[in-house]
């Protein structure tokens, strides 16, 4: 079986992969988002074309324009019999807050409380509507970055009027008191891997690995295993971290689930392979 793997081609992950590719004798190619081509001539031999499968390991920034190519370009391999994890409808719904948290709401997940809107005055309502303690998220971001607290109408005010003079979309989460940390579940098919609680560091609030955050292996219950693995099919993932958060009541809240989960942290705590065990996992499937 031939693995292709679409990534930034001396990051971590992407060499983690050819290790654990050389351990089990199958053959990688390093493709970069950035050169991704495709021909629609018949008689043209596209490098694209050898992999029998595709593991998506990051998705850089871009244009819309890019952006939906390179999309295009998955499902136009999917199509032609290749195999792509992560899927590009979930690579889609992950990547975008609100579609990923309409579909875990529609799955029947418990989400933070959630409104969306397009312009600042309404913004200002919804604010309102969720007791002026909320978490001001980028459509698009990962690992921390670009999200505010906010529990200061002045504040609000002109967080809303800056991303709205700057044509985003205002996606507000009501602030959830959590104990210090959340839950990262990793989830690989039907499975769960592992999951460990990210501590958040000494008076702050987010939790991310990325952001300074501390991991600490644990033992999920079946709960937890349960949200994990449903959240990952509410996305139509095949591997995801999902990321758990406790409310006051003691509930567990879905936060997000990331489609194409980093895993260095979770192999440090946990001593699994993940490398290896997603690269069996498509061998299986």
């Amino acid at each position: 079986m031939k693995i292709g793997v679409l990534g930034n081609l001396d990051g971590w992950h992407v060499l983690d992969l050819e290790r654990a590719c050389l351990q089990l004798g199958l053959p990688l190619t390093k493709l970069d988002f950035r050169k991704l081509n495709f021909s629609l001539l018949s008689q043209f031999s596209d490098s694209m074309m050898e992999p029998e499968v595709l593991l998506v390991r990051t998705m850089p920034p871009g244009s819309l324009e890019q952006v939906v190519f390179r999309m295009d370009v998955l499902h136009a391999l999917m199509r032609k019999g290749k195999k792509v994890v992560n899927p590009p409808r979930a690579l889609e719904a992950a990547v975008d807050k609100f579609l990923a948290s309409e579909l875990l709401s529609h799955a029947g997940l418990q989400i933070p409380p959630t409104i969306c809107c397009q312009d600042s005055d309404s913004a200002l309502e919804a604010f309102e509507q969720l007791g002026k303690n909320i978490i001001l998220k980028p459509l698009f971001g990962a690992e921390g970055r670009g999200m505010f607290h906010i529990d200061q109408a002045d504040l609000a005010y002109r967080a809303f009027r800056t991303v709205e003079r700057l044509g985003g979309i205002l996606y507000l989460q009501k602030f959830i008191q959590h104990p210090g940390w959340d839950m990262r579940v990793w989830v690989l098919g039907d499975k769960v891997l592992g999951c460990m609680k990210r501590h958040a560091p000494r008076g702050e609030w987010k939790t991310n690995v990325a952001q300074g955050g501390k991991a600490e292996l644990v033992a999920g219950d079946d709960e937890i295993m349960r949200l994990g693995v449903e959240a990952t099919r509410a996305v139509g993932a095949q591997m995801a971290g999902v990321d758990l958060l406790l409310d006051e009541t003691g509930k567990w809240n879905v936060i997000e689930v990331n489609a194409v989960p980093g895993w260095r942290a979770f192999a440090k705590v946990s001593g699994i392979d993940v490398a290896k065990a997603i690269l069996e996992y498509v061998i299986r499937n």
